[in-house]
């Protein structure tokens, strides 16, 4: 118990700086479970850390990191000793519990439903190891919901950076310069942060290492651990085509590893829980989208470094609209026929919207152009968006717009 009180005595203290997030999540008027979910080191901690500051002085609030050495290793005892702190410290039965690191608590969801009835809403986080949102969804049994957080989004990026966009000319140049870097390093908030390149290298092969084996080997029990790291590296050499189980099948084959198409498809689904990728899939009618390869991306442009020195410069804009767009909670589809292809595809209510990203308009104009026209004719479309990396203007229909510009959400 006093150890508790030490460790929650110590949080209310302490200062929190750092780059401001945008997860923004309403405090739920009916008491909940709310669970923050996403890649490993994107700032999950330091998000409900953020937050709870935010909070405090507001409403009863307190928070406790469940993998702190004083309270190690927690139980259901801890909780309720972490239940009876707050009641110590507020007079009201009910407030806003944050604990960080919960899959360090065996059969934390009783807990959490229990502390839930009472009317504490109760913010968790931890390891996607052991943290899934379909498995919080199971366990709270409708009385959770979660959100996602991801690495640093562009704007993120430049409040990391302590720069300020605008509009004069040695600014527009600034921004695409730290665009550059954006794309090249990603978003992963310690990596950001570290001035030296190779030990931005390093940290990001550490992460791919520990999602691999932690999150993925360890927790689906992966016997093939050589297919799986096969599987990754070729998706992080070509990210954002279409990826066929089939031919990987027959390409791992003659490097002579053996592996099927259910075992490699059940891969692909780990490596997307574990937060490592992101599927695209094609719109189609249900049956047809299943069978339809899906395009397949990572979840930050800077893992592909550990894959790939170059990478195509196109594909890692088209990568950055996509976790944009999942950051926004938007899950995009791409569409393909014989005659076109359009590279995100919004459904918003009987309407879609279309977005196609190109790094040059010259010479590739006219095709992108028809393209999105191509998919007006099958789809009732209302938006149509060309994303480039300088030209902005307006043809016919189709708004272009540059890539720092979309990303900012900064419109001219």
């Amino acid at each position: 118990m006093e150890s508790v009180r030490e460790v929650v005595e110590d949080y209310l203290e302490l200062d929190v700086g750092g780059v401001e997030r945008e997860l923004d999540i309403p405090l739920p008027r009916v008491p909940r479970a709310v669970a923050i979910t996403g890649p490993r080191r994107a700032g999950k901690s330091f998000y409900m850390l953020q937050r709870f500051k935010d909070l405090l002085g507001k409403v009863p609030a307190l928070y406790l990191p469940l993998d702190d050495d004083r309270i190690y290793p927690p139980t259901l005892k801890t909780l309720n000793e972490f239940l009876e702190v707050f009641h110590e410290i507020y007079s009201e039965k009910k407030g806003i519990l944050f604990l960080d690191e919960i899959q360090e608590v065996e059969n934390w969801e009783l807990f959490v439903k229990r502390a839930v009835s009472l009317g504490h809403t109760v913010f968790v986080s931890g390891s996607s190891s052991k943290l899934l949102s379909r498995e919080i969804a199971t366990q709270l049994r409708g009385r959770g919901i979660s959100f996602e957080l991801y690495p640093f989004s562009f704007r993120e990026f430049l409040r990391a950076k302590s720069f300020t966009p605008g509009e004069s000319l040695p600014k527009k140049a600034r921004i695409k310069a730290l665009l550059e870097e954006y794309f090249l390093w990603g978003g992963f908030p310690e990596v950001v942060l570290e001035d030296s390149e190779l030990l931005k290298r390093r940290t990001l092969e550490g992460y791919v290492d520990l999602i691999l084996y932690r999150d993925v080997v360890e927790r689906f029990g992966v016997k093939n651990p050589r297919a799986l790291r096969l599987l990754l590296k070729l998706i992080g050499s070509s990210f954002g085509r279409e990826f066929s189980v089939s031919k990987t099948v027959r390409y791992m084959k003659g490097m002579g590893v053996e592996t099927n198409r259910n075992t490699l498809s059940a891969y692909l689904e780990h490596l997307e829980d574990a937060y490592l990728v992101l599927r695209v899939r094609r719109l189609a009618p249900p049956r047809e989208s299943e069978k339809a390869p899906p395009k397949v991306y990572l979840v930050d442009s800077g893992l592909a470094r550990v894959f790939k020195d170059k990478i195509e410069f196109g594909r890692l804009m088209e990568s950055a609209v996509l976790v944009e767009l999942f950051r926004q909670g938007i899950r995009p589809y791409y569409l393909k026929t014989h005659k076109f292809e359009v590279d995100f595809v919004i459904r918003e209510g009987d309407y879609y919207r279309l977005i196609q990203v190109t790094r040059s308009t010259e010479g590739t104009l006219e095709r992108e152009i028809k393209a999105l026209e191509e998919a007006s004719k099958v789809l009732p479309v209302y938006e149509k968006v060309l994303i480039t990396w300088d030209e902005e203007g307006k043809i016919k229909d189709v708004e272009l717009i540059p890539l720092w510009r979309w990303l900012l959400g900064v419109k001219r």
